[in-house]
């Protein structure tokens, strides 16, 4: 009896130990976790999220080396965009901008750099004039300066090698990309059963009805190069020493000419100088012939950071800011070109790049592109003089 007695007792202690032990662990769950560290206080919480970030210590460097040397397009809607816009954002940082062509800069910055001078930050406009300054060891690479926010891959038509041009996808970058087509008809006088492919230019019936800007660089070069790789050197001999194709170096009389119908057919045209016409009710039918390899270009959006740059914080400020979706949306506005983001609506949308078809794309600027055309210039020399 007494040993059975015992062992009840017994059974019933274990019982309520245990339901102790449950209780317990069942109020755990119930409380709740200090966000702070052991010992931390509400206010000091506070005043650590406070605390500067790495690229709060960057823009505080910026401002306290005052200034960005620039060079750049010569225009005012680049000067506006470029200047003004960051002025806006970033009062205490001096834009210093001298508009320059790129052929005449490279030669000036090696100039200087054997006089042991360095005076610029950034370089911004055509891409294609700087690979030699590149080769030479005179840029650094924009890449790892750029944000996460600005580096994110969805964020680029391409991805972020889309945005780079240099083989290496660090050097020189392009912001914008638009189709640039090699040839302009005005359909008034050409219609598209005679004429819907660059290819036919070498018909006989076109001799004497093309207009080309001066082909040995820009927009005309750029056309060239892209028919060239299309249907290779000969062509490109045939069309300038054969068609009686007239040069000018005047952008505005080339679109004159192509309105009024002297010369319908038109290579190298640049489209915003019909703008005038248009207005005025005339050239509304001239239209730009569709290739088997789609053309694109980077126009005057390209962007290049100097080696050793006097002010490499306010360069990293200002290239993230450039790149930015705010301010890509202003500048395209202002300059009518479309931005690679994929985030910002292009402001030419007949000349806008599909994303999902990005590989049908040839882009001029890119720097194997710019090679091949570099090799068709003799050629296209050559062909000149034999008019």
């Amino acid at each position: 009896m007494t040993w059975n007695r015992l062992r009840k007792n017994g059974l019933i202690l274990m019982c309520i130990l245990m339901f102790s032990i449950f209780a317990a662990c069942g109020t755990a769950p119930n409380v709740t976790p200090s966000s702070s560290p052991a010992g931390a206080t509400t206010e000091e919480t506070k005043d650590a999220a406070k605390q500067p970030t790495e690229w709060d210590d960057i823009v505080a460097a910026a401002k306290k080396e005052g200034k960005i040397v620039i060079a750049g397009d010569p225009t005012e809607a680049w000067r506006k965009s470029l200047v003004d816009l960051f002025q806006e954002d970033y009062p205490e940082i001096k834009v210093e901008y001298t508009g320059i062509n790129g052929r005449d800069f490279y030669p000036r910055v090696k100039q200087e750099r054997e006089l042991g001078k360095h005076l610029w930050d950034l370089r911004t406009g055509g891409v294609t004039s700087l690979y030699a300054a590149k080769k030479d060891g005179f840029l650094e690479p924009i890449r790892p300066l750029l944000r996460p926010e600005i580096a994110d891959e969805s964020k680029w038509i391409g991805g972020l090698d889309g945005l780079f041009m240099d083989k290496e996808n660090k050097h020189m970058l392009a912001y914008t990309m638009y189709v640039d087509p090699t040839v302009f008809v005005n359909r008034d006088f050409v219609s598209e059963s005679e004429l819907s492919s660059s290819e036919q230019l070498l018909d006989p019936k076109f001799k004497g009805k093309i207009v080309i800007q001066n082909p040995t660089g820009g927009v005309s070069f750029q056309a060239l190069a892209s028919m060239g790789f299309m249907y290779g050197e000969q062509f490109v001999r045939d069309l300038l020493s054969s068609q009686n194709v007239v040069v000018t170096d005047d952008n505005r009389q080339q679109a004159e000419w192509v309105v009024r119908g002297k010369y319908p057919i038109a290579i190298g045209l640049i489209d915003t100088q019909l703008i005038p016409f248009q207005q005025q009710g005339l050239g509304k039918n001239i239209t730009f012939l569709k290739d088997k390899v789609i053309p694109v270009t980077s126009g005057f959006g390209g962007l290049s950071l100097l080696k050793d740059a006097p002010n490499p914080n306010a360069a990293k400020v200002y290239i993230n800011w450039l790149l930015s979706k705010e301010t890509q949306i202003k500048l395209t506005k202002n300059v009518l070109l479309n931005s690679k983001r994929t985030d910002v609506p292009p402001v030419s949308p007949n000349l806008a790049v599909d994303p999902a078809k990005i590989e049908q794309y040839r882009q001029y600027s890119r720097e194997e592109n710019v090679e091949f055309g570099q090799k068709l210039l003799p050629v296209i020399k050559e062909s000149l003089q034999k008019k």
